[in-house]
Parts: C-alpha cells; structure tokens; sequence
C-alpha cells in the first residue's frame, strides 16, 4: 500500500476540496454558456445569466464566509452550502425560462461561491504550521484545484463532442454531489482545534483601509481581463471553427501552465514577491489579450493561452501572498472572501456582463479591452508598491 508522507496526508483533505470546488468549475466555465445557448438562449441573455451571481456575491459571500469563520464549525457550513447549491441545480435541470433559469443558478452560484474563500482560508491557515505539527506547502495543495479543472475542461470538451449540450448540467450535478461529500473529510478548523464561535460581525470594515482598497482594485482589474475569456471564449472558438476537443484542450492548456507555475510557487514567490508577480500579470496580459483578438489557429493559440500562468497563476500567488503578509490571522476569512467577492463580482462580474455587448459587436477582437484593463491595473498596483515603502 503507497504510504504518504505526513506532510502529503495532512494536505490531502485540503486539496480534494480543491478538485472538487475547481472541478465544478472547470465545467462551468467553459462549458455553461455552451448549455445556455443549447437553452436557446441570446448573447445578451447568457451574458445576464452567467453575470448575475458574480454581481450578487458582493454582499452573500462576505457574510457567509464571517458567518462560517466566527462559527467555529466552518466545515459543517460548508457542507450545508454545498448541499443546497446541489439542490439549486438540481432544479434547474426542470426549468427553461430565461427567468427561472436566471434565478436557481443565480441562488446555486451564490451557495457554491463562498465555499472557495472558506477552503482558501483553512488551507492557508494549516499550511502555516511546522512541518512536524500538519503543515505543508500551500501551492503543492491548491494545484490540485487546477488539476481537476484541466480534467473536467478535456471532460466537458469529450461529453460535447456529438452530444446535447444538456450533458454539461448532469456532469455539473456529479460533480457537486462528489464534493459535498469530499467537504465531509476537511478537519473541522484551521488550527489544531476549531476555533471557538465567536460574535459575527460586519465583514466590510476592512475597505475602509487604503491598502487593502488599492489592493482590492488592482485584484479587480486584473482578474477582470479574464472575463470576456470565461464568457465567450468557447462560443468564439467555436465560431472560428474549432472543435469541441479542440476548445477543451485549450482550456486545458492554460490550467496545465498554471498547475506549473503552482508547483514552483512558494520558490517564485519568496523571489519576486507579491507585487512583482502581480505585476506579471499585468505584463502577460499585455501580450495575451492582444493575441487572443487575432489568432485563430488552435496551435498558435496553445502558447498563447498558457500565459494564463502568468495573467491568473502569478496574480493570485501575488495576493495571496499580500494578504498573509498584511492581514491579521483573525481576518483570514473575511479578508479573502472580500477579495474574492471583489475582484469576482466587480472584476469579473462587470466584464462578463459586458462582454455580451463586446461580442456582439466585435467578435473575438473584444480581448482588445482586456488589454486595456490590463494597462489600467498598473495604476493602483504602483500605488500600493508604494504606500508599502512610505
């Protein structure tokens, strides 16, 4: 029988709550405005569906990741979150109208979503420990994540290919159900015992501090280039006349460099530190968006679209490095939802929506936008680099 080292067995439970949080993804992404159109669904409507939840996480996931932080029992909120997140599109397999669909994904989305800064806030916190006492390395966990999305992109991508678009909601389904179950072997806190349930209290407080604020925006900016990528990636690749497996191992491609990038991450990351490698990621998509507007042979697009280790990968090890560097352990939870909330209804959730006009009107050459938003989080990144060495 393998036997694991103490490290890897204490990181385990971590890291398949991130396959199964990242495999759902991994489907959603790429693949969900794919059922939607299926739906019969507009441009304008997939972009309002997919849109909605990352508006309206602004206000659930804060307070739901405080509610599960001053808890001390945020494993068991969890699983309640996984479950009624199962239940919501379980129903939408029942219903077609645009507003009903809009609705259960929107409440199934909002349930699955602050299970991410929850997990992210256990792990980092147990990883801090002594080698000896549980700990182990944050990224060697969290790559599994991005393991299982490449999975389930090449999954999806295979499930496609000749077949309804209607499969991507039942594979959705398996895939929450798996993790609702896998939230059951987390360890009940981030400490050697769970915290103890303390008072809940407003999570917003922290944006009244110009550091974290600057450090929101620049998050914001540059997650947000991805959205017109998460929105309509697939449909434009699919118009240009690639395949389904073809869409799928592109999708793949770019994880793959992420999974990477992850591997070496600690070492990157003590090198350059957070705001170097944030900034990246703000180099990368310089190159990328601008690439992604004009190229339409899939083997051109393979290298062009593993810079999302760059764009995504060494942005998110840049702030997850700020945040623990910046943030009291107290606020672990509250500081990562409100970034991950930030930067996914005000980054991503703007762009996305937006970007049923930008392909409307431009096809592919909406990345060209990315680009600009790319420029633009140059701003409050050299504003933070700053206000750090006053």
């Amino acid at each position: 029988m393998l036997r694991l080292p103490p490290s890897a067995r204490a990181a385990l439970p971590y890291a398949l709550a991130y396959a199964g949080l990242f495999g759902a993804i991994g489907l959603y992404l790429p693949y969900f405005p794919v059922f939607l159109k299926g739906r019969g669904f507009s441009a304008e409507e997939i972009a309002l569906v997919v849109a909605l939840p990352a508006w309206l996480r602004l206000a659930t996931t804060p307070a739901l990741a405080g509610l599960a932080d001053s808890s001390g029992r945020p494993r068991r909120v969890m699983v309640i979150l996984a479950l009624g997140a199962l239940a919501c599109f379980l129903g939408l397999s029942l219903v077609h109208s645009l507003l009903l669909v809009a609705l259960l994904q929107g409440l199934g989305a909002l349930l699955h979503q602050p299970q991410m800064p929850i997990n992210e806030s256990l792990t980092i916190q147990a990883s801090k420990r002594p080698a000896g006492e549980g700990g182990f390395d944050y990224g060697r966990a969290r790559l599994w994540g991005s393991v299982a999305f490449v999975l389930a992109n090449l999954g999806g991508g295979w499930l496609l290919t000749g077949r309804p678009a209607e499969l991507v909601l039942w594979a959705f389904i398996a895939v929450l159900a798996a993790t609702a179950l896998v939230l059951l072997a987390l360890p009940a806190g981030p400490g050697p015992a769970a915290r103890p349930a303390r008072r809940w209290r407003l999570p917003w407080a922290l944006l009244a501090e110009r550091r974290f604020l600057l450090f929101c925006a620049t998050g914001a900016l540059l997650q947000g280039t991805h959205g017109f990528y998460y929105a309509f990636g697939s449909l434009n690749w699919l118009s240009a006349g690639l395949s389904e497996s073809w869409v799928g191992w592109l999708w793949a491609t770019g994880v793959i460099a992420e999974v990477l990038l992850f591997w070496q991450g600690g070492r990157l990351v003590r090198r350059f530190g957070a705001y170097r490698m944030m900034a990246l990621g703000i180099a990368a998509g310089l190159v990328r968006w601008p690439l992604m507007a004009v190229v339409a042979d899939p083997w051109l697009l393979l290298p062009v679209n593993a810079l999302h280790a760059l764009t995504f990968a060494a942005s998110h090890l840049g702030a997850m490095r700020h945040i623990a560097e910046t943030v009291a352990p107290e606020r672990a939870a509250t500081s990562q939802a409100l970034y991950a909330t930030i930067t996914g209804s005000l980054g991503i959730g703007s762009v996305m929506f937006a970007s049923g006009w930008l392909y409307q009107g431009f096809g592919g050459h909406g990345y060209l936008a990315m680009a600009l938003l790319s420029a633009v989080a140059a701003l409050p990144l050299a504003l933070l680099a700053r206000s750090r060495s006053a």
